[in-house]
């Protein structure tokens, strides 16, 4: 069964595409006033949609240019709904968009507290990956060496590739420091390989089967993968 988070984002984004197009549809025809609908819906779908145009590595904590517009946005609408000018579907739309807004803000985007298994100057637990060949890999192949072993969630989160970008801008520093770089995720090694040809660097590309790494370690936070993204890794 899908987690609530899972589902959450996928009907979040959903209901602003729906409001977009509801507030079209009254602007254009019966209700002049439609267009306020964009207020509430737009914030979010523009944040989205700069993630997967312009992939950021990271962002503030609370997003107070997509909170404040989003709630600025339906307060308009509902002021239209108490002077009579906006219908019941118009303010029950702007209200879901502002709720919707604040769980994606306060609970989607929060993780648990971890409790990790490898702390700061110990060895790692017995993991192993595979490679892109299916050979096994631990984490005694790169022993003698220092290197960055990074967990991402796959090809598909715009957050992860930005990250994973600002590492490869580094390789040569990094080569030249004798670092070596290994990237580690559960999709398929397919997705992996078309990942490690955008990059001109050597890094290693691991798969992560099942999470069971991930897990060992105590830094897997499963079920926020949007429904429906799956088909992307």
């Amino acid at each position: 069964m899908k987690s609530l988070k899972s589902l959450f984002i996928s009907a979040q984004i959903t209901l602003a595409v729906i409001t977009v197009l509801v507030a079209v549809w009254l602007a254009v025809g019966s209700n002049p006033y439609g267009f306020t609908l964009l207020l509430p819906a737009a914030p979010l779908l523009i944040f989205l949609a700069r993630l997967f145009l312009f992939p950021t590595a990271r962002t503030s904590a609370n997003l107070p240019w997509v909170f404040w517009p989003t709630l600025l946005g339906a307060l308009v609408v509902l002021g239209l709904f108490a002077a009579g000018k906006a219908c019941w579907l118009m303010s029950t739309l702007a209200v879901l968009n502002l709720v919707g807004v604040h769980l994606y803000l306060r609970w989607y985007s929060r993780y648990p507290q971890r409790s990790l298994v490898a702390e700061v100057g110990e060895p790692l637990p017995p993991v192993s990956f595979t490679d892109l060949d299916g050979r096994q890999v631990t984490p005694k192949a790169f022993a003698g060496n220092p290197v960055i072993l990074m967990f991402y969630r796959g090809n598909w989160c715009p957050l992860c590739m930005a990250q994973i970008r600002e590492i490869a801008e580094q390789y040569q520093a990094l080569q030249k420091a004798g670092v070596r770089v290994a990237l580690v995720s559960p999709q398929s090694h397919d997705q992996s390989a078309a990942l490690a040809r955008q990059f001109s660097v050597e890094f290693d590309f691991l798969r992560d089967d099942n999470n069971q790494a991930a897990t060992q370690l105590g830094i897997i936070d499963s079920g926020g993968t949007p429904a429906g993204l799956e088909v992307l890794g």
